[in-house]
């Protein structure tokens, strides 16, 4: 009977790790709407030793990131999840709202391998995910996303990743979430308070800029996704933004002494 029950559960935990192993049936981004206990550890336990993590960027046609969408646009969404300790494969699982009503938004096509759309239901109505078809070793995950025909304001993706061990059961994965906002166009009034409150011009900007002020000698610009560009710059002298991509930035601007001396926002064309 002992072993007749060891053969039950064996079977049991292959059939739950051979099922979810093409998508979850359940939402577990921690997007707004789902259930507070799911998560991907709600199953792969108990945690593996893996330090998992994922990251998410949205790619024009040059694939080059954006930090704004214009309405009607296409884009290539690219997550990838990485960990320590040499994982056999990853997962994931993606959704995208705008951030007033959490709304399901966007149209996903062109999807990569080893990525499929799933429908699941969240608080009794259908919304979108994606999420791998089977674990894929190289834990990088791509589709294409057709921005809203209008501007609905900031959408808002969130998402999931896991590094898994493939022993067969559920125990020894680990799991990573994160969320990228992606604002709506900039309009022309937001481009002229940005210019008016700028401690550099022109704002926009496109291969150069100048500082304002006598002090600050770095300029580090900061995108949504976190990627950084640092610029030396003095005022008189025009500091090379050539290289950094085009987009939306948080910028500081520091003395010689690494001391922050302001914060502001930029364009770059």
């Amino acid at each position: 009977m002992r072993n007749n029950l060891f053969v039950l559960g064996g079977l049991l935990a292959a059939w739950i790790f051979l099922s979810n192993s093409s998508g979850v049936p359940q939402a577990v981004t921690k997007a707004p709407g789902e259930a507070n206990h799911n998560s991907c550890a709600s199953c792969h336990t108990p945690a593996g030793s893996y330090n998992t993590n994922v990251t998410l960027e949205v790619l024009n046609s040059d694939s080059m990131a954006v930090t704004h969408y214009q309405p009607g646009q296409t884009y290539t969404i690219r997550l990838k999840v990485t960990a320590t300790n040499n994982p056999k494969a990853y997962g994931f699982q993606m959704a995208c709202l705008d951030s007033l009503t959490n709304t399901d938004y966007g149209v996903w096509s062109v999807l990569g391998e080893k990525v499929k759309q799933q429908n699941l239901n969240v608080g009794g109505k259908q919304r979108k995910y994606l999420v791998q078809s089977s674990p894929k070793t190289s834990g990088t995950f791509t589709a294409n996303w057709k921005a809203p025909a209008s501007d609905v304001g900031k959408m808002k993706f969130y998402f999931t990743g896991l590094a898994v061990n493939l022993n067969g059961n559920t125990n020894g994965d680990n799991n990573k979430f994160g969320q990228l906002s992606l604002p709506g166009p900039v309009s022309s009034i937001e481009s002229t308070q940005i210019a008016h409150q700028s401690p550099f011009y022109p704002n926009p900007m496109t291969d150069v800029c100048f500082v304002r002020d006598d002090q600050t000698r770095l300029l580090r610009f900061t995108e949504t996704s976190g990627c950084q560009f640092e610029i030396i710059a003095s005022k008189g002298a025009s500091a090379d933004v050539s290289q950094i991509p085009p987009g939306t930035y948080a910028v500081q601007g520091y003395a010689e002494n690494g001391k922050i001396l302001w914060n502001s926002l930029a364009i770059k064309k």
